[in-house]
């Protein structure tokens, strides 16, 4: 009876320890889309909370531009507070070719914003391409 009851606590806390874990990044984000001068730019948070680092899904694909970019250089982040956050880690495809896949990530998220903004500049000669999100709490 008693290896019973210990059983079924720590079933009890296992799916609370889930269900806590999906709901401290409730947010399910949607894809964005830019598709301007022939190059389609796919946009999707990954993490997006205050007090942890920022990454975003990137997709960017073309049939008439070299997407010779240093993406790191291309992006930031603005937060509806007015803080700015520079890029710091593309991981994925190298620059050139038609199709490049991979996340970019920016530091940690601080103060109280409601929203971030993500830019990205110069692809295609594009000037700025921005991507809007609520933030997860």
């Amino acid at each position: 009876m008693q290896k019973r009851f210990v059983v079924t606590i720590i079933i009890v806390l296992a799916v609370i320890g889930v269900v806590l874990g999906f709901s401290s990044n409730a947010i399910a984000f949607d894809i964005q889309t830019n598709d301007e001068s022939g190059v389609r730019v796919d946009v999707k948070p990954v993490t997006l909370m205050i007090g942890e680092p920022a990454v975003f899904d990137i997709r960017l694909n073309t049939h008439s531009v070299n997407l010779d970019y240093d993406l790191v250089k291309a992006f930031y982040l603005q937060d509806s507070e007015g803080k700015i956050y520079k890029a710091v880690e593309w991981k994925g495809s190298p620059a050139g070719g038609h199709h490049r896949r991979g996340t970019i990530a920016f530091p940690k998220l601080e103060g109280s914003p409601q929203s971030v903004k993500l830019v990205i500049r110069g692809i295609a000669d594009v000037p700025e391409r921005s991507f809007e999100w609520k933030i997860g709490i």
